[in-house]
């Protein structure tokens, strides 16, 4: 949060902070080996059609595969759900009918397209996606238009479950986390349109679209290309070997899906390599006219009442909270933006500086300018009275063990309170060498 009354944050930040978020709530609270664990009802696709084009042009023969996103962790394989060979014809347009089943109507589903001639031959190292959704949303009318800005709105949402192409998934306790991120595709970019923003871009947010214009044409680079290896000299040399954190040739990328993840993953990484990728009349304008400093796509979100905002947390149901120090309020948005909270919650808040989720969904503010805690439910209203005592002086961090309890860092008196659940203190320390902390983490062992 840089500005007074606006709120940034990464795609792929709030997706990892919604992962740890829910598969934190879902451990503390424990399952019992007599659960009756449900079996997802198979259903049948709907067809599907659309088009594939490498910057403005047709891509030619590209292979189209639709796929199940995987549930065994983080980067599993993805279960491909057409058996039958579906390409493209020369106008890019690709038909998939109904003969594919959806493992589940909440399944996370997304087309890939390989290869394929975009106007001069066949390009190998070609690979371009768009990320659906559930599969229970769609229908005969779905239209897809892939290309390169929604291969770069799908690859940076979904980049924190992705080890490649094929390989996205979660485990099956973060079913909502994943698909909060396919959600976050159609607030970056359109896929029935194939341009940035995309149609659920809420009021008072904006999206980068010079940046994410710009991405893609740095993947149009190669995709409008013959390809080529790292190490070449070509297009897709260059961006091979840019987008490559390993190093070596041997962990160089070989197609543009991967090399688009290389970079969402490493957004520093070789940012002056890839700038020059980009052509003197690209294909997707407008685009960034300098180099950034790197290639995070964030989303800026105004209104809420949104005042010099300190911190944010996030809960299990991917809904942003954020501490504004200025008004003295705590706004809660939707996963996509939305305001839920009116003109804010409060519960005495005072110079609020840090806030926090616990495991059962309650939403902890310390206040540094009255030495107190605040705790709201999760719908908003006040849990308790603020907490005090204890210690409590200038708060400034918030972090919670496995047992429930808070412990919070004082940066008034350089000093760590502990308060359960309820808000009774069970203990506070002075560590030696502490000077005015600002933050507070417990480790996991």
């Amino acid at each position: 949060m840089q500005d007074v009354n606006t709120m940034t944050y990464t795609l792929k930040r709030a997706s990892l902070s919604l992962a740890a978020a829910t598969l934190s709530a879902l451990a503390l609270a424990g399952c019992g080996s007599g659960n009756i664990i449900p079996v997802p009802t198979q259903i049948q696709g709907m067809a599907l059609h659309g088009t594939v084009h490498g910057g403005q042009q047709p891509v030619f023969g590209a292979t189209i595969q639709l796929y199940a996103v995987g549930t065994s962790g983080y980067g599993s394989a993805a279960t491909p759900l057409i058996a039958s060979t579906v390409k493209t014809l020369a106008d890019g347009s690709f038909s998939i009918n109904s003969a594919y089943t959806c493992p589940s109507a909440s399944a996370q589903v997304y087309l890939t397209a390989t290869q394929g001639n975009p106007g001069f031959t066949n390009n190998p190292n070609l690979a371009m996606m768009a990320a659906l959704g559930s599969c229970g949303n769609l229908s005969s009318s779905t239209f897809i238009f892939m290309d390169e800005v929604t291969t770069v709105g799908s690859v940076w949402a979904l980049s924190p479950f992705m080890t490649g192409p094929a390989n996205i998934g979660s485990t099956a306790a973060n079913s909502t986390g994943i698909a909060n991120a396919f959600l976050d595709v159609n607030t970056l970019v359109n896929i029935a349109a194939g341009v940035a923003p995309g149609p659920a871009l809420p009021a008072g947010a904006t999206v980068p679209s010079d940046e994410i214009n710009t991405l893609a044409d740095i993947l149009a680079a190669c995709i409008n290309s013959s390809g080529g290896i790292a190490g070449s000299g070509t297009n897709c040399g260059t961006l091979f070997s840019a987008a490559n954190p390993g190093g070596t040739l041997g962990t160089a990328p070989a197609d543009t899906i991967t090399a688009a993840m290389n970079i969402a993953q490493n957004p520093a990484l070789n940012i002056t390599s890839l700038f020059r990728l980009v052509q003197p009349s690209p294909p997707f304008q407008p685009v960034l006219s300098t180099q950034p400093n790197d290639f995070t796509i964030a989303v800026n979100f105004t209104g809420g009442n949104l005042s010099a905002p300190s911190a944010l947390a996030s809960d299990a149901s991917g809904n942003v909270w954020t501490a504004n120090a200025g008004g003295n309020t705590v706004t809660e948005l939707s996963h996509a933006g939305s305001v839920l909270s009116g003109s804010g919650y409060v519960n005495s808040l005072n110079t609020p500086s840090a806030i926090a989720v616990d495991a059962s969904g309650g939403v902890w503010v310390a206040n540094k300018g009255n030495n107190t805690v605040s705790k709201f439910t999760i719908a908003g209203t006040a849990a308790a009275a603020p907490y005090s005592g204890g210690g409590l002086n200038g708060p400034t961090g918030i972090a919670f063990d496995s047992f429930g309890n808070a412990w919070i860092s004082n940066s008034g008196n350089a000093s760590i309170t502990e308060i359960n659940s309820t808000g009774t203190t069970l203990s506070s320390y002075t560590p030696a060498g502490a000077s005015t902390p600002l933050g507070i983490a417990v480790s996991p062992h």
